[in-house]
């Protein structure tokens, strides 16, 4: 689930270090490959209107039974304006034999891509600016053959796989700095019925960059109904062609030897244990000698316990998870793995990096929920122990209430500075037939220490309240108040703060519903922080404080045919620079004549003519809008159209870059 308040995203249960990738050597201190989270997040600060243009789609056609075309394009205005466009064919016989060949081709940076080792509290990326005007191509082959499509009687899989990008290739969750080359591919294959191979490669060359190698075979043998005996070798290859290469890379080639043996009882519990050796190593690799074990037990129906632990040359690794279901409501969990050697990126990691994750959901009742959640985590990037909870609560069909809290220390290994983070949060809300109302309070401290032992503190408030109320069955009040402030322990120049007030006064008489009527007024006022960017990642210093006034009339003359207008006066005041604000006169006057026609059944248009008169220099500027929808439903229309003015109806906005193509999703009901 995702708590909007908090900005965060809560699993279902907690995310594994690492995904088992089924092969029998450690090459670390836990089996498998590293298991990211991975989120395509997109944001807008409010004072900046999306007014860049961005398109995209994907397509694939069966040809027929054995043949599927795809093609994918994507494109993104704005200055940094960026284009993918690609094509895939599949050749496939069965769902375990096929041929997949995909090509494609990107200019400029079509997402920029973030990745945190730490749980989300650090990122890191590529240097966008280097992708700015990039041209680069890319193509993947993935070929699989399932044994028993072409010899009876024989079971197995061989996959093969060839990809390459070039230097600058960009496409969701891609951004490619080097010229990189990836090409590998798996065998697995049960030889008698006791016996069973499995096979794996994989080899990754960046051009200027690092180059590694692992090929790893295993084979398994089947003593018993329930003993297996498993051996295995791996050899891997690092070499690092940078220009610079990191004092912590590790280079040169290892061969690594492993023996394991597991019992399974085929009811409650299975065991098994390893011993790990290398036998070769070459340009200052470390031994990576190891012997452990591990297992899973039910102590219940209910209750399993899952773990592993061993010790070697690259220190100690384990892993422990247990499972609890309390009652159909109730579910409690506890993770914890310990982690050494190496990450991706080719550097060592000394000492121990653990995380230990524990928690509890539970449905009180019908109308109440609890969750309790610790991580403590212990790396070479940063260690800390946070602490989250929440609640919700309905207590009748009418009210809903929430609350969460967050509170964690946090220390950065490479300056030993420590930031202390607290967050809370609560909401409720209120519903009948002639009121709704919701309201949500948040509140955010960050007391972060400096490499020169002084406190930056910054606190942060957020007020959102909504409401609605029909006075009679005529009128109907409705309103918002949104307000949100920070401060800084640095001065006012890192402060900020935010405003939008709204009431409206909404008249449809029941006698005669030809006529609409809607007043309302508006205050807005915002200061951006220092810190907030928009969309090209240019500090946003534009301040403005304004009242808005606004009547909008509609009169339908026949069940086909509506005639509106609007009128609309805004008295404000702006400023281009926050560190000596100059403001100047931002008064404006808004004219609209519209026309709405309705054709057929679920097809409606519409045309206005707009006037926008402004106080500074006396300027006029004037043009006409037009568009058409389509009722999807009762309570939802979709219309797209062309604006020939290049200024918004929405006087808050200050921008005169409107022109254009837009689509619009109205709520109908």
């Amino acid at each position: 689930t995702i708590d909007y308040l908090q900005g965060r995203i809560l699993l279902s249960q907690p995310l594994s270090s690492t995904a088992n990738d089924n092969l029998l050597v450690r090459s670390n201190g836990l089996s498998g490959d590293e298991a990211y989270l991975v989120v395509r997040y997109e944001y807008t600060p409010g004072l900046d209107k999306l007014h860049e243009l961005a398109v995209g789609g994907q397509g694939h056609y069966w040809i027929n039974d054995y043949v599927r075309l795809g093609l994918t394009a994507n494109s993104n205005g704005g200055d940094n304006a960026s284009n993918l466009g690609a094509a895939d064919i599949v050749l496939r016989k069965s769902a375990n034999s096929f041929f997949k060949l995909q090509t494609g081709r990107s200019t400029g940076l079509l997402s920029p891509a973030l990745q945190s080792d730490d749980g989300g509290f650090g990122f890191h990326g590529p240097d966008n600016q280097s992708f700015t005007g990039a041209k680069a191509g890319a193509y993947r082959a993935d070929l699989s053959v399932g044994l028993s499509d072409f010899f009876e009687g024989h079971d197995g899989r061989f996959t093969f796989y060839k990809q390459n990008l070039d230097a600058g290739y960009s496409a969701p969750g891609q951004a490619t700095v080097k010229d990189t080359q990836q090409y590998g591919g798996t065998f697995r294959m049960p030889v008698t019925s006791s016996l069973s191979l499995v096979a794996k490669g994989d080899q990754r060359i960046e051009e200027q960059g690092l180059e590694t190698r692992a090929v790893e075979l295993n084979v398994g043998y089947k003593l018993a109904e329930r003993w297996t005996v498993s051996t295995g070798v791996r050899n891997d290859l690092r070499k690092d062609h940078s220009p610079v290469v990191p004092l912590t890379q590790e280079q040169g080639e290892r061969t690594d030897a492993v023996a394991q043996v597991k019992f399974d009882s085929s009811a409650a519990w299975s065991a098994y244990s390893f011993v790990q050796r290398t036998i070769a190593a070459s340009g200052g690799r470390q031994d990576n000698d190891r012997i452990g074990a591990g297992g899973s037990y039910r102590l219940t129906k209910r209750f399993q316990i899952d773990g592993e632990a061993s010790d070697g040359n690259l220190g100690p690794g384990g892993k422990v998870g247990t499972s609890f279901l309390y009652s159909e409501r109730t579910r409690l969990y506890l993770n914890y793995s310990l982690e050494n050697e190496r990450m991706d990126n080719g550097q060592l990691l000394h000492g121990s990096g653990g995380s230990l994750v524990s928690g509890a959901r539970t449905r009180l009742s019908d109308t109440s929920s609890v969750y309790i959640e610790e991580r403590y985590q212990d790396g070479t990037n940063l260690s800390g122990l946070t602490h989250a909870t929440g609640i919700n609560l309905t207590t009748k069909d009418h009210w809903n209430f929430g609350s969460s809290a967050e509170v964690g220390k946090l220390r950065d290994s490479q300056t030993g500075a420590e930031t202390d983070r607290k967050a809370a949060g609560v909401r409720m809300g209120y519903g009948v037939d002639k009121m709704q109302f919701s309201s949500a309070v948040e509140y955010r401290r960050d007391n972060a220490e400096q490499p020169d032992r002084t406190h930056n503190e910054t606190t942060a408030w957020v007020f959102r309240n909504n409401f609605k109320l029909q006075l009679t069955p005529d009128w109907r009040l409705i309103g918002k108040l949104d307000h949100s402030v920070s401060d800084s322990s640095l001065g006012e120049f890192y402060a900020g703060g935010y405003t939008e007030a709204v009431v409206g006064y909404a008249y449809r008489p029941v006698s005669n519903d030809r006529l609409n009527a809607l007043v309302k007024y508006t205050y807005f006022y915002n200061v951006p922080t220092t810190d907030q960017v928009g969309m090209q990642n240019i500090a946003t210093e534009f301040l403005q404080k304004s009242h808005i006034a606004a009547l909008d009339l509609t009169y339908d003359l026949t069940a086909n045919w509506s005639i509106g207008s609007k009128y609309a006066y805004r008295m404000g005041e702006a400023s281009l620079d926050r560190v000596q604000p100059n403001f100047f006169d931002a008064a404006a006057q808004l004219e609209v004549l519209r026309v709405d026609w309705r054709f057929f059944k679920e097809w409606e248009s519409l045309a206005e003519v707009r006037t926008l008169n402004l106080a500074e220099g006396s300027q006029r500027r004037s043009g006409v809008l037009t568009a058409i929808y389509h009722h999807l439903g009762k309570d939802l229309k979709v219309g797209v159209g062309y604006n020939f003015t290049n200024f918004s109806d929405d006087l808050t906005d200050l921008k005169y870059n409107h022109k254009g193509v837009f689509l619009n999703i109205v709520g109908t009901k």
